[in-house]
């Protein structure tokens, strides 16, 4: 089973700290207990010594007999758990122990008589923890005195029992008291490996408990630090949970502790970011709609000129094949087949300033504004552009210039001949009264030429702004048809044209303008003739289709270039840019807002050589469809 790293740590620290309490205290233990030990010998010594002494007391005030004395001492350190030298004042052993650890016990060491026998005349008990090596004696052995009262004790054995007492020893000696008179010292000895052998058994015992209870400690350590960080892993798969994008899941916080508090910030945590997000999201997703959603493209790169934001409408005005949520082919689409576009991207990265420029892909203008992106540092993070398809307005101002340039074109031809004509008369040099009218006459003709062009161009621009109201009823169309036909006839003849009428004999009544019908109906025809050659033909035809009627005037005149066609009903246009033709120009784009106006259709189709057929639909009359 795989622990996590915390509690790992926590079982580390707990058995370490359990371990080294079992050390310190083994070392403390070891370091203390042999002086705590001796000290207790001691104390328990002195008492044993005290005894022994009262012994030799008695024997030497004759209450009991010398010969006792001797199985009193014994013949082992057993009797007395130490080595014991009765000594007289002299420093000489009298009576001993017989043997220690199966080895005979010389006389006392002269190092100890010396040392410790002085105080111990004075009457004092005198006590040793250390090497007999050690003590420096204080003086030399005193003479033999013949009135020492235990001389007759004396002990023939000059052998030393130092050797015995090499190690560390404990060493009591209590004065021994005839009379008032200190007469000798009872010695007691014992080695500190003896008095640490009587206590191996509590040694033993102590090591022997600390390794239980290491041992019985060990489940229980582990169960604790199991429970202490249980929490804590538990919150870090929360927290991992969360990192991963999961932010309902909640950690533990009916603890009164700290992890309690711990786990109750991650779930506040956890609360605050998923609402943020949310937002975010939501920002995110209504900043994307609004984005996916424009009729403008826009492209963001980052400072390394990798694409990392393109919406649909790039797709269609830079022709891309791929989807514009596929950002990396996208981008090296756009590489490949677009490097002008790219190249005012790169422009910016490289000069960190706007750029706004017009490419033309083909006959469609696209207009490219690029604005740099600057992190807070000041540092240029990328840039984004909005590009738009402004084929539109450069056909708007295109189709502005030519209208300034047309109606100053149309202005100038009268207004020049009128000035022409109105110098001489202001000078005087017309003489005549025949020239005089002459003049009235090619005035008079021109006025009418500025009055008809004014008021086609205001004509022109109130159908345009809707301002013009037009009423709508139900006519017979064929007395209208009769009519322009009766009028062109005799024009057609004169002009040696053949004008070809093509109308059934009855048409169903149609809804809309009779007056305006025939106005378009005679701008038509106007043309029709004017840019036919003689010997050419005009048809004024109407079909009946469905709920409608489709009048064509058709001609077998110049006809119109391809790519004059879709600009024949806009003001002023001329194939001939020269403006030489006939007319202001402004016939078919009054015909066509008339029927715009009133909710028809006109169109044109033509070819160049081949003559043109404009042709518009008249609507039957509501009754008249239903019956139909």
């Amino acid at each position: 089973m795989k622990h996590s790293a915390s509690f790992r740590r926590a079982l580390l620290l707990a058995y370490s700290s359990v371990l080294f309490f079992a050390i310190m205290l083994m070392l403390i233990y070891n370091f203390a207990a042999p002086r705590l030990f001796a000290q207790n010998k001691i104390d328990d010594l002195v008492p044993k010594g005290e005894i022994i002494a009262g012994y030799i007391e008695s024997s030497l005030s004759g209450e009991i007999s010398s010969g006792y004395l001797m199985p009193l001492i014994g013949s082992s350190t057993s009797q007395w758990e130490a080595t014991v030298w009765v000594v007289n004042a002299d420093g000489d052993t009298v009576i001993r122990t017989q043997v220690s650890n199966d080895r005979k016990v010389g006389r006392l060491p002269d190092s100890l008589a010396v040392s410790m026998l002085p105080s111990v005349l004075k009457g004092q008990t005198a006590t040793h923890i250390g090497s007999v090596q050690d003590i420096t004696p204080e003086s030399t052995r005193s003479p033999y005195s013949s009135t020492n009262p235990l001389r007759f004790l004396g002990d023939a054995d000059s052998t030393s029992a130092e050797e015995d007492l090499k190690d560390k020893i404990i060493a009591v000696a209590v004065p021994i008291f005839y009379g008032d008179e200190v007469v000798g010292a009872v010695f007691m000895a014992q080695t500190m490996r003896e008095v640490m052998n009587s206590v191996r058994v509590l040694t033993n015992t102590i090591m022997l408990s600390i390794v239980i209870v290491l041992l019985v400690l060990l489940p229980f350590i582990f169960f604790t630090a199991s429970r202490m960080t249980r929490p804590i892993t538990e919150m870090r798969k929360v927290a991992l949970t969360m990192a991963a994008g999961d932010l309902t899941v909640r950690a533990d916080d009916q603890g009164k502790d700290e992890y309690g508090e711990l786990g109750h910030a991650l779930n506040v945590l956890s609360s605050e970011l998923g609402r943020t997000i949310s937002s975010l999201q939501l920002e995110r997703n209504r900043l994307a709609g609004f984005i996916n959603g424009l009729s403008e493209g826009i492209l963001a790169f980052d400072s390394s000129a990798r694409l990392t934001l393109i919406n649909p409408a790039v797709s269609h005005l830079l022709g891309l094949s791929t989807d514009a949520a596929e950002t990396d082919a996208a981008d090296a689409e756009l590489h490949e087949k677009n490097g002008d576009v790219i190249g005012v991207f790169d422009q910016v990265l490289q000069s960190g300033e706007s750029v706004q420029k017009t490419l033309w892909r083909g006959k469609t203008a696209i207009h490219i504004s690029v604005t740099p992106l600057l992190a807070p540092s000041g540092k240029l993070s990328g840039c984004v552009g909005v590009l738009s398809d402004v084929t539109s307005a450069e056909r708007l101002e295109q189709t502005r210039r030519d209208y300034v340039a047309n109606v100053s074109h149309e202005l100038r031809t009268p207004l020049t001949a009128l000035r022409a004509l109105m110098e001489p008369l202001r000078d005087g040099l017309v003489k005549t009264e025949e020239q005089r009218q002459q003049i009235y006459d090619v005035v008079l003709r021109e006025t009418m030429r500025l009055s008809r062009l004014v008021s086609d161009m205001l004509e022109l621009s109130r159908l345009q702004s809707g301002t013009i109201s037009m009423s709508i009823s139900d006519f017979p169309p064929l007395p209208l048809l009769e009519t322009i036909r009766d009028t062109y006839l005799p024009y057609a003849e004169d002009y040696q044209k053949t004008f070809i009428y093509d109308v059934p004999d009855a048409l169903p009544l149609v809804r809309g303008n009779p007056d305006r019908t025939q106005q378009v109906l005679v701008a038509l025809l106007d043309n029709a003739f004017k840019y036919t050659p003689d010997g050419g033909k005009v048809t004024l035809a109407a079909v009946p289709e469905g709920d409608l009627i489709r009048i064509t005037v058709r001609d077998t005149g110049i006809g119109i270039a391809e790519e004059d066609l879709p600009h024949v009903f806009e003001r002023f246009y001329k194939a001939d840019k020269s403006h030489h033709g006939k007319g202001t120009g402004l016939g078919l784009a009054i015909a066509y807002e008339i029927m715009h106006t009133l909710g028809e259709e006109m169109s044109v189709n033509s070819a160049p050589n081949e003559g043109s057929a404009f042709t518009f639909t008249l609507h039957l009359a509501p009754q008249t469809a239903e019956n139909a």
